[in-house]
């Protein structure tokens, strides 16, 4: 990764609250001027944004379901099937739940 690709990427992650800059300092006795940042790395954040991508994708994998039991594939199959897969949309749903409560708590949290 490039300088320039760095510096963006530390500066898209401050503002999405990723880092917390707690000290900076600003030096010129190279001729060219550096500067120094002490960051947090904001642990929630990171948290927030894997359980937004496990809900993301347990949401395209549930939607993916419903457009197959929508199918005639889906009548053409036995009962015992059919109900099983429904139980499999009710625990999807139900982790989907959980997983919302648990960034809302967190993004509460963050305040």
């Amino acid at each position: 990764m490039s300088v320039k690709e760095t510096v963006n990427d530390f500066i898209q992650g401050v503002k999405a609250g990723k880092y917390e800059v707690v000290a900076s300092t600003v030096d010129t006795f190279s001729g060219q001027s550096e500067f120094t940042f002490t960051v947090n790395v904001k642990k929630d954040v990171e948290l927030l944004e894997r359980l937004r991508g496990e809900f993301n994708d347990l949401l395209e994998r549930r939607h993916r379901l419903d457009d197959f039991m929508c199918d005639d594939t889906f009548a053409d199959l036995s009962h015992e099937e059919r109900y099983a897969m429904l139980r499999q949309r009710e625990g999807m749903t139900d982790e989907m739940a959980a997983l919302h409560k648990r960034i809302e708590l967190i993004k509460e949290r963050m305040k």
